[in-house]
């Protein structure tokens, strides 16, 4: 496009029709995916046995983050990522990461809610990742977490040495770091994180890694590396590393199925295997769990021939060495990373190194392990107690049947099993505490409250009963407690080894107050919306409004604060967080949800998006409106006649603008700032940047920003970095939303380059997009089709406008909102009257007049006729 050229088109969205497809009620609209890393076939492990039924294999979805042929006498990270997933890099107030988070993982454990004081849990990688703290800080923020960072002395970044000489860094491992810090955060958040970086992924290396974690007082030691085989010198080459009595270290199994893999083979460490970890609402637990598997990958097992078998382990099928210990989730769990070579944002992780961190930090809230002893031998000492024996599930396939399927008792997928509590990371003599939970004044039992001392923690089944393994000797700080019940007072207990203790409770109920509102659109509509209304961290099950009305009404305990998470059926609308206080009278709160100007799927709504794009085509000077600025002793700053014919390596046309630091005279220092026209962005509802680019990038020596101002230039916000890696790119196009910028009469954007004996930067069509909607005349018609004879709703009718068929919906399912049923529809049409036509094959079809209104829902309830 020409210089200053701006270009407007809209997208029809008001005359489609809408079908509540699934009522998938949490969509994110991500950015596009990117690029997913390469496999050569050489590097890829051999496909795993054929299974069928419970075992068999996801789709093929996970690809490794780091390279899975290690050089000799070096590691891999065992960190796998799904790759048919793009990073989702903006989550809207409400809205959660997909894939599992701390509070799935303290559920499914019975973990406590924020333990971990007092304690440091290390984790030993391969090189740096500059990104490791920040991203941490998006993680826990996001899941309400506290914060863990270097100024409050609950984060500690060092290099093998334990200073500040970090290494070099690895946009592969640097995947590992970030899933590691999250899984002990989602684990043990209130424990001090150690985070050790070693020069590279030699074996030497890490294992320094590991030392100095130790020699800085860490008790807990996470290792999600390895290398693959069953090698005679590994021990004596590199076992001393991890031979630390009264420190549990821990170690990945491995994600290539049956087969093992080294540190994990010592018998010094815990080897962790890994498991699939589902919802499961009729499981006692709550929780199904079986062998993680996909089509290329599961977790590793085997007999480790060439390691002396521990004296703790008793299984008859290895004379060695068995792999693995205990186990945890190592599928689909939610992780942070804004640096590496896998985009930017939230993404689905998994792998033995998820779990690894995971039964790290179990240790950690069990507390210190007794000196001079193993940790890896305390699961072993239970007989089963404190775990989850996983039964369902196989690696691969073997000669020694359990070393690669599951079943009861020990198993070399899963091990022992995965925590149920605390009972089986610790050393030393404990007792059961088992009981009744109850309503006081109806005898009822009470699923799902805790029993807990403020590190151990039960959750009653179904019928209210609890157990809970607590060290011998007097128990202090004893509570129960259940959502909607009064909290017991604190109470003590006398714990005998060996020996069950029955303690049976009964709880108050709160009084309960009603809390009710309506539902609305809140872009300029404003009709009723049929949204489910969800109470934030809370057992209670979501209400629904009323399609027609948007009216809902659900009654919380008083006395309390909470958060109302509502989101539309309507797909195109941003959830909503709404705080509400309960106290002594019913509570009104109203919602009007807004439509996302960026997903742009919301019915009765135009997309208006113009552009405004440079692209550079003067050669001689700035264009118009652009400026140029260079600081003092700057050579060679932004130029737009490719001083030295590089060429266009942007995937631009024609000229461009770059700033040349590999041009004599060199340096020694360029500042120089590209800096845009004021746009305007008074109108918009949201705006997105999106330029062609090409640099050879020396992280030492040269950064690259994009810079944002809303004040004339007098102050400026980053809105984009380079890598802070060395590397090239070329045809890269970059894309930087400028939402919260929407509304501002004039944004400004400079393009920075510093540089003391960089390379060079390349611009290209610089294209700022502002997007608004406007409102397109009209009203929706909503009902449920039903069979006139059994009044069941037929799912999957064609329901339309007659004079515009083109513009029809289906009716779906409605399983979590009994009050609506199913065959529930909803049509977005002009006002005026209009004839309802409804089709579905084996019923005669159905018309009828309906008058849309303006703004409005008109119910249009309909009963169809089987034919003959």
């Amino acid at each position: 496009m020409k210089d200053g050229t701006t270009v407007s088109h809209a997208w029809r969205r008001g005359a489609t029709a809408l079908g509540l497809t699934a009522l998938a009620l949490l969509g994110v609209h991500p950015p596009a995916q990117a690029a997913a890393p390469e496999r050569s076939a050489s590097a890829a492990p051999a496909p795993l046995a054929t299974a069928t039924g419970a075992d068999a294999p996801a789709p093929a979805d996970l690809a490794p983050v780091c390279d899975t042929t290690p050089a000799p006498g070096h590691a891999t990270c065992f960190a796998l990522r799904a790759v048919n997933d793009p990073p989702v890099a903006r989550l809207s107030a409400a809205a959660t990461p997909t894939g599992l988070g701390p509070q799935d993982i303290q559920s499914a454990y019975n973990l406590p809610a924020n333990g971990g004081a007092g304690q440091t849990i290390a984790i030993v990688d391969a090189y740096d990742n500059p990104n490791a703290e920040a991203d941490l800080a998006v993680y826990r923020s996001q899941y309400g977490l506290p914060p863990c960072t270097t100024a409050n002395g609950c984060f500690k970044k060092v290099d093998q040495r334990g200073g500040t000489d970090y290494p070099t860094t690895n946009d592969k491992w640097a995947g590992e770091t970030v899933l590691d810090l999250d899984m002990v955060s989602a684990a043990a958040p209130a424990a001090h994180i150690l985070l050790v970086e070693a020069d590279n992924d030699g074996l030497d290396n890490l294992g320094a890694g590991v030392d100095e974690a130790v020699a800085l007082g860490a008790k807990y030691v996470s290792n999600s590396y390895g290398r693959g085989g069953d090698f005679e010198t590994d021990a004596e080459t590199w076992g001393g590393h991890y031979d630390h009595p009264g420190v549990a270290v821990v170690a990945a199994s491995g994600d290539n199925g049956y087969g093992v893999a080294f540190p994990s083979t010592l018998a010094t460490v815990t080897s962790v295997g890994g498991t699939s970890l589902t919802p499961d609402a009729d499981s006692p637990r709550g929780w199904s769990e079986t062998v993680w598997r996909s089509d290329s990958y599961a977790p590793g097992s085997g007999c480790a021939a060439h390691q002396p078998k521990p004296a703790f382990q008793q299984d008859s099928g290895c004379a060695g060495r068995s792999v693995a210990d205990v186990s945890a989730v190592a599928d689909n769990v939610a992780v942070y990373s804004s640096f590496g070579a896998y985009g930017n944002g939230w993404m689905h992780y998994g792998g033995t190194s998820a779990a690894t961190p995971v039964i790290a930090s179990v240790y950690a809230l069990a507390g210190p392990p007794r000196p001079g002893t193993e940790p890896n031998a305390y699961p072993y000492a239970t007989g089963g107690a404190g775990l989850n024996d996983i039964t369902s599930g196989s690696n691969g396939s073997c000669a020694t049947a359990y070393l690669c399927t599951a079943g009861p008792g020990y198993d070399g997928p899963t091990g022992l099993g995965t925590p149920n509590g605390l009972a089986a990371f610790r050393d030393g003599p404990s007792g059961t505490l088992t009981g009744t939970v109850t309503d006081a004044a109806t005898g009822r039992p009470l699923a799902g409250a805790t029993v807990s001392d403020g590190l151990d923690v039960a959750t009653t089944l179904a019928d209210g009963t609890y157990t809970l393994n607590l060290p011998a000797g007097q128990v202090d700080d004893l509570t129960v407690t259940a959502f909607g019940y009064a909290a017991t007072e604190p109470f003590s207990l006398d714990i005998t080894a060996d020996t069950t203790l029955t303690h049976d409770v009964a709880l108050r109920a709160i009084p309960r107050r009603h809390v009710h509102g309506t539902v609305r659109d809140g872009s300029g509509h404003g009709w009723p919306l049929y949204a489910r209304v969800s109470v934030a961290g809370s057992p209670e099950a979501p209400v629904w409004t009323d399609p027609v009305t948007g009216a809902y009404d659900l009654s919380l305990p008083k006395d309390a604060g909470y958060t109302l998470d509502i989101t539309a059926a309507l797909p195109g609308y941003e959830a909503l967080a709404r705080d509400v206080t309960v106290k002594d009278t019913a509570v009104r709160a109203d919602a009007a949800l807004s439509v996302d100007p960026d997903g742009a799927t919301a019915v009765g709504y135009d997309l208006d998006v113009s552009d405004r794009t440079e692209s550079f085509d003067a050669t001689d000077s700035a264009p118009s409106g652009w400026t140029v600025a260079n600081a003092a002793g700057t050579s060679n700053g932004w130029q737009f006649d490719d001083p030295i014919q590089r060429g266009n390596s942007t995937g631009g046309s024609g000229a461009f603008a770059i700033v040349e630091s590999d041009q004599a005279p060199f340096g020694p220092h360029q500042d120089t700032t590209l800096t845009s026209p004021a746009y305007d962005l008074s109108a918009a509802q949201s705006a997105q940047l999106t330029f062609k680019t090409a640099y050879i990038n020396n992280v030492n020596q040269q950064h690259i920003t994009v810079d944002a101002s809303t004040d004339g230039g007098t102050t400026w916000e980053n809105v984009w970095a380079g890598p802070k890696v060395s590397g090239s790119t070329d045809h890269h196009t970059v894309e930087v939303p400028l939402r919260r910028f929407a509304g501002q009469p004039s944004l400004r954007l400079r393009f920075h380059f510093k540089a003391d004996w960089g390379y060079f930067w390349e611009l290209d069509d610089v294209d700022v997009s502002t997007r608004a909607l406007s409102v397109v005349p009209g009203g929706l018609t909503v009902g449920t089709v039903r069979d006139d004879r059994t009044g069941a709703g037929v799912v999957g009718a064609s329901v339309a406008d007659g004079t515009a068929p083109e513009s029809g919906t289906t009716t779906v399912a409605t399983p979590e909102d009994p009050a609506v049923g199913d065959g529930l529809y909803t049509l977005f049409t002009r006002p005026g009257v209009h004839t309802l036509c409804v089709t579905s094959s084996g019923y005669r079809t159905f018309t009828r007049a309906t008058v849309v209104r303006a703004d409005e829902v008109t119910r249009a309830d309909v009963r169809l006729h089987a034919d003959g």
